[in-house]
């Protein structure tokens, strides 16, 4: 003869009425929390505004290869099926950071604005700087360059030459040389 075992329910549980209900419904003595309303940055994108290149141009087809070529920027000028919210042409300057191209306030007003998700050096920064001016200035001569660093050339620290550091690359030297 054969046993087969029948399934048996789990027990439940039977919560209190009391604490469904506080759950569900909030008490009347607490206010509503208020979410801040999120800071709008330029048009409502993301990042940190590094600096911004205003300058005018008619933004022809030989301008825009100009900007695609030195700054090497990605442009997308021409109508999409649909409205696209991105700016007209982004170029990378490292993994945190791009150089974006704006349509300024007026026609033919434009607007490289550098942002940033992360936090570059100051002298990438103005390196970034001072080559999109350079660029926009090709474009349009009125725009101004910025002002030079300091010069702050930091002074490195000699390692010594000593014991140690001689034989960790003796047989590197050696080898190099033909000794055996």
């Amino acid at each position: 003869m054969t046993a087969i075992a029948t399934p048996t329910a789990a027990p439940t549980r039977r919560r209190s009425s009391d604490a469904r209900t506080a759950r569900r419904h909030p008490t009347r003595d607490s206010s509503p929390q208020r979410v801040p309303a999120p800071s709008v940055q330029s048009q409502g994108r993301g990042g940190k505004v590094l600096f911004e290149v205003p300058f005018a141009s008619a933004m022809s087809d030989s301008d825009l290869a100009l900007l695609a070529h030195l700054l090497d920027l990605r442009t997308h000028m021409y109508p999409k099926m649909r409205p696209d919210p991105n700016s007209p042409g982004v170029a990378r300057l490292d993994h945190f950071s791009g150089l974006f191209l704006e349509r300024g306030a007026d026609q033919g007003q434009w607007v490289l604005q550098a942002r940033t998700w992360g936090k570059p050096a100051p002298q990438s920064v103005h390196e970034w700087h001072l080559r999109a001016a350079q660029v926009a200035l090709q474009l349009d001569p009125r725009v101004p360059l910025p002002e030079r660093l300091p010069d702050t050339h930091r002074e490195t620290a000699n390692r010594p030459l000593g014991q140690g550091a001689t034989k960790r690359l003796a047989s590197i030297r050696r080898h190099l040389v033909g000794l055996p």
